[in-house]
């Protein structure tokens, strides 16, 4: 398997704020490059819209693509459907698409993912 972790710390826990974009990163992307990205989203105490993803009342693993419109770090937001959630974020994946596409069976069968045994960037 050759899939570079493009997250700096993917084992670290990144708390997010509500109607805000937070780094979970800080590698740059690069404008037009189309990403995979995958956490773990732990959401207690409401529910929330996960941009990029939808909603979630739970804590569960996320997964999406996304084509960077800027060189800025990748980031994650949130805004609050109900309750007053607390959301933290940790055992990310940010690789690019085609990396993912490459080794998407395994990928997709490794289930819980800390990110730590991949090559960082």
């Amino acid at each position: 398997m050759m899939v570079t972790n493009l997250c700096t710390s993917p084992s670290s826990t990144i708390t997010l704020r509500a109607d805000e974009w937070v780094n979970i990163t800080t590698i740059p992307n690069k404008p037009g490059t189309k990403y995979w990205v995958s956490a773990y989203v732990n959401v207690t105490g409401g529910t929330i819209s996960l941009s990029m993803y939808g909603d979630i009342s739970a804590s569960q693993r996320v997964s999406y693509q996304i084509t960077a419109v800027n060189a800025g770090a990748m980031s994650m937001m949130y805004s609050v459907v109900s309750g007053s959630p607390t959301v933290t974020v940790t055992s990310m994946l940010i690789c690019t698409f085609a990396e993912y596409q490459a080794n998407k069976t395994l990928l997709d069968g490794i289930g819980y993912f800390t990110g730590d045994t991949m090559p960082l960037a």
